[in-house]
């Protein structure tokens, strides 16, 4: 689950920002919760600690670089992305609160949606976020099921799996394996961001679950192994450097 919350004294912003990160994350299939407050000090006395935080930097007499360095003291794990009418105040919220990014208002689609890619990214615990899958059917205890929705945790998917004869997508985990349609190309475009990597065609690894590389085959910490492809050796070794980088930084 993402907790993020919108600060913002414009409540029309609100609104707009709000359906824009919905039609954004809704491609993810993440879960996520979204708070809205109108005010800095609504936002500094809530209970909940974000992941993620859009602030405006002027609501009428408060200044967001100012709660944006109180949120930094209180959870320095927490992003912030300011929206602001005033570029001006860019370097100042980079020097006193370790800003995220920036947005300019009026907020564009793919402006959000570049910064919601790189919050991904670079963010720790992405493992830790639930999936949701549709129209999905697996076996359970002998019993073929099918569910409008299932949801499952990034960390216990060991890898996705093409197959062709059928068109649809085979998600492997350690328990159970399950079946759903999808395309390839937007399966990885949204995995990736999470630490998921093409190891040969039709093969959609978790970066979390490789133990080691092994001749044209990776090992996952599962006992199993998937192929490597040999036109993919060189760019799954770098992006594996790169996770376990990122994951030790």
């Amino acid at each position: 689950m993402i907790n993020i919350a919108i600060c913002d004294d414009e409540k029309k912003d609100i609104i707009q920002l709000k359906s824009i990160l919905q039609e954004v994350l809704g491609k993810y299939s993440v879960s996520y919760d979204i708070q809205e407050y109108e005010s800095g000090e609504s936002l500094m006395q809530a209970a909940s600690l974000f992941h993620l935080i859009f602030l405006d930097i002027v609501m009428n007499d408060e200044n967001g670089i100012d709660i944006g360095k109180h949120i930094h003291r209180k959870n320095r794990a927490t992003k912030i992305i300011f929206q602001t009418n005033f570029g001006q105040y860019c370097q100042e919220a980079i020097n006193r609160t370790h800003a995220f990014a920036f947005l300019e208002k009026p907020l564009k689609t793919p402006a959000v949606e570049a910064q919601i890619k790189e919050f991904f990214e670079d963010s720790e615990g992405t493992q830790d976020l639930m999936m949701d899958f549709h129209n999905v059917r697996y076996s359970h205890d002998g019993t073929d099921v099918v569910k409008s929705i299932v949801s499952i945790p990034v960390k216990e998917i060991v890898y996705f799996e093409y197959i062709k004869m059928q068109k649809e997508i085979k998600i492997v985990t350690k328990s159970t394996e399950y079946i759903y349609s999808e395309t390839m190309n937007r399966l990885e475009e949204k995995m990736q961001p999470l630490g998921f990597e093409m190891c040969c065609r039709g093969i959609l690894v978790n970066l979390e679950r490789v133990t080691r590389i092994k001749m044209y085959n990776v090992l996952l910490d599962t006992g199993g192994n998937v192929p490597l492809s040999q036109r993919r050796v060189k760019e799954f070794k770098e992006r594996i450097n790169e996770y376990l980088h990122d994951s030790f930084h």
